[in-house]
């Protein structure tokens, strides 16, 4: 059996991670969320704001990341039937067509790359926080979810989350993969 790609993306500050982490606990292979990585990086040399900054270089690194985290399931040892992705390869396009940075080749990099089921989190306010990585105010953030919305229901099987505790969405998407089996 094929262990399924599974997305959870959406709005910045939405819970993803959250409930990345959450599915990992229970044993669930998941792959945490590379753009931190890169941020933290960039403010060990002194740049700040580093997408917004240089939107391309930034995606391009994003992109290698986000490409070898996608082709190292293969090589993970696993009988689950889902792993989980925080946040996935067409993250990076819908991100740059939300600052008007995108191109056709952009678009056709990120289309390679089918996940099996996309969840998405819709912006909400009431959880929504910044934090060392996280320097957009709640209303770019929204502005970002409509563009990462769009991009996604172009070409996969989305599955809005609905707001709740942790538990709660939890259970949400393992009802939805069970029932996707």
């Amino acid at each position: 059996m094929k262990t399924k790609r599974v997305v959870i993306s959406g709005s910045p500050g939405a819970g993803k991670t959250t409930l990345v982490r959450k599915f990992k606990t229970m044993g669930y292979p998941a792959f945490d969320e590379y753009s931190r990585t890169l941020l933290e990086a960039a403010k060990k040399d002194g740049k700040s704001n580093y997408f917004l900054s240089d939107p391309q270089e930034f995606s391009e690194a994003l992109f290698a990341g986000r490409k070898k985290q996608f082709e190292a399931l293969e090589q993970v040892k696993t009988d689950a039937p889902f792993a989980l992705f925080d946040r996935g390869v067409h993250d990076i396009y819908a991100y740059l067509k939300a600052i008007g940075e995108d191109s056709n080749s952009w678009y056709e990099r990120v289309s390679r790359f089918q996940y099996d089921l996309v969840f998405l989190l819709a912006p909400w306010k009431e959880i929504y926080k910044l934090d060392e990585h996280r320097s957009e105010t709640f209303e770019q953030a929204s502005h970002y979810f409509t563009f990462i919305q769009e991009v996604y229901q172009k070409s996969h099987r989305v599955i809005h989350v609905p707001e709740g505790s942790v538990a709660s969405r939890i259970d949400f998407i393992e009802a939805k993969l069970k029932s996707y089996e």
